[in-house]
């Protein structure tokens, strides 16, 4: 009778103990596969959107800066010409002025172009000292001759910092020349001939007067060497034109910018305008700008 009951107990234990524990089962190397496929299809496209979204900022981002830089340099050339006397009208292929090309710092390289030249008054502040005057008097302003020239530069150096980041075109730049006359008193004696006293007061080297003989456009420079560098303006820049002059007085330019060079990548202006920023103005003795 124990051995019966024993048994019987033993076989509920057994019973009550597999409903308990069940069998586990994992998944199959065909559903492993089906849902690696399907996270794939979810997750490359996602992945391209958000790097979509991502180069497309960092695109817009460089299209904003080309944008200021342009705007900026403009501002600036509008502001320089405001005291304008004589502009130069282009009368060779590209919009290289001809008249006095010659005569200007690096004449004989052709990746430096003379785009916009033009004589202009230049403000020298406090320069003609006040003799009958006590300590706190201020000497008087005056305004000298001066000789500007804004030149597109194309950079064929790769290594340059001006082409950077390095790619296989460099993109060009806007650099400023300017030479001026000493300030003189009222005798038309230079104050400083020397610049002992003060450089802005001095005579720049290469710097002379034109001649009523020789008028603007046949000017020639002093037989000296030109000490004075060009100075960068605004870099990435895809085009510097000078459209047009009126009488010698008004000048009509056109800048482009080329955005996507910041970043690398080279663009199509013509296929893509939207990256290439341009803004063209009138300049003169009253700037006008006109946006594009």
């Amino acid at each position: 009778m124990k051995t019966l009951l024993k048994s019987l107990l033993k076989i509920q234990y057994q019973q009550r103990r597999s409903s308990i524990i069940k069998p586990t089962s994992g998944f199959t190397m065909i559903e492993l596969l089906v849902g690696t496929i399907i996270a794939f299809l979810i997750t490359v496209p996602l992945l391209s959107f958000v790097v979509d979204m991502l180069n497309t900022d960092v695109r817009e981002q460089a299209k904003a800066n080309s944008e200021q830089d342009i705007q900026a340099a403009v501002d600036y050339i509008a502001q320089d010409m405001s005291q304008a006397l004589y502009v130069y009208d282009h009368d060779g292929a590209g919009g290289v002025v001809d008249a006095i090309e010659g005569q200007l710092p690096e004449n004989d390289d052709e990746n430096r172009k003379p785009i916009l030249v033009f004589w202009k008054r230049q403000l020298v502040e406090e320069a003609i000292p006040v003799s009958a005057c006590e300590e706190q008097c201020k000497d008087d302003d005056a305004y000298v001759l001066s000789l500007v020239a804004y030149y597109e530069i194309t950079e064929d150096d790769d290594t340059s910092i001006w082409c950077q980041p390095n790619g296989e075109t460099c993109p060009k730049r806007i650099a400023r020349f300017q030479i001026q006359d000493g300030v003189t008193d009222f005798t038309g004696t230079y104050i400083d001939e020397n610049g002992d006293t003060d450089e802005k007061l001095q005579r720049d080297r290469g710097f002379k007067i034109p001649t009523s003989d020789e008028g603007y456009e046949g000017w020639t420079k002093e037989d000296e060497t030109y000490e004075n560098n060009l100075e960068v303006l605004v870099n990435y820049v895809e085009s510097f034109t000078l459209n047009e002059v009126t009488d010698n007085k008004l000048a009509k330019i056109t800048i482009a910018g080329d955005s996507q060079r910041r970043i690398r990548e080279a663009v199509d202006c013509a296929q893509s305008p939207s990256y290439c920023p341009k803004v063209t103005a009138q300049v003169g003795g009253r700037s006008r700008k006109l946006l594009e």
